[in-house]
């Protein structure tokens, strides 16, 4: 860990803390819970996108593929 990165406690159940111990393994308590919240971020977004292609079809999602491209490109603070 950095030597400027500052840490924190939480509070939490015991048994919560014995249900993620059992799946933690090894590895620490920040690059645990930073793996988990990834692999959450992730299946939230790939549901989000399985979603959209139930209510859009191809012509949508590229319609908004390339706006947002755009925008990406365009898009400058000034």
């Amino acid at each position: 860990m950095d030597a400027e990165e500052k840490t924190s406690t939480i509070t939490l159940r015991r048994s919560t803390k014995s249900h993620l111990e059992s799946i933690k393994g090894k590895k620490d308590w920040s690059s645990f819970l930073e793996e988990l919240y990834l692999e959450t971020r992730s299946r939230r977004g790939k549901r989000s996108i399985a979603k959209l292609r139930e209510v859009l079809d191809d012509e949508d999602l590229d319609k908004i593929l390339s706006t947002s491209k755009k925008f990406r490109r365009e898009f400058h603070f000034t």
